[in-house]
């Protein structure tokens, strides 16, 4: 499985029990595996003009299954909202 488990973030403890929060959804941990193959298809985008739109803008998922990214992992991409390349490099880092 490329996405190992769920993270949560844990609420404060000196809250009460009335004014806690439930964790808040932090993201998936990748696998290293998961990481390098889209460091590898996040660096081409930044040669490729062609092949950043079609990540960014179309949000191909035949361009991740050619670096061999899970569906998981997939559909965690198509799911960030970002409008550029760098958008999508940074929600991927403080997602994942």
């Amino acid at each position: 499985m490329a996405l190992r488990e769920q993270y949560f973030a844990q609420s404060s403890p000196k809250r009460t029990s009335k004014t806690q929060r439930p964790a808040v959804w932090q993201g998936f941990l990748l696998n290293h595996e998961e990481k390098q193959r889209i460091d590898r298809m996040m660096g081409s985008a930044l040669l490729d003009e062609t092949l950043c739109r079609r990540l960014v803008k179309d949000r191909d998922t035949s361009v991740m299954s050619a670096f061999n990214l899970s569906a998981e992992t997939q559909r965690w991409l198509c799911s960030i909202r970002a409008t550029t390349l760098d958008e999508m490099a940074e929600a991927i880092v403080l997602c994942s």
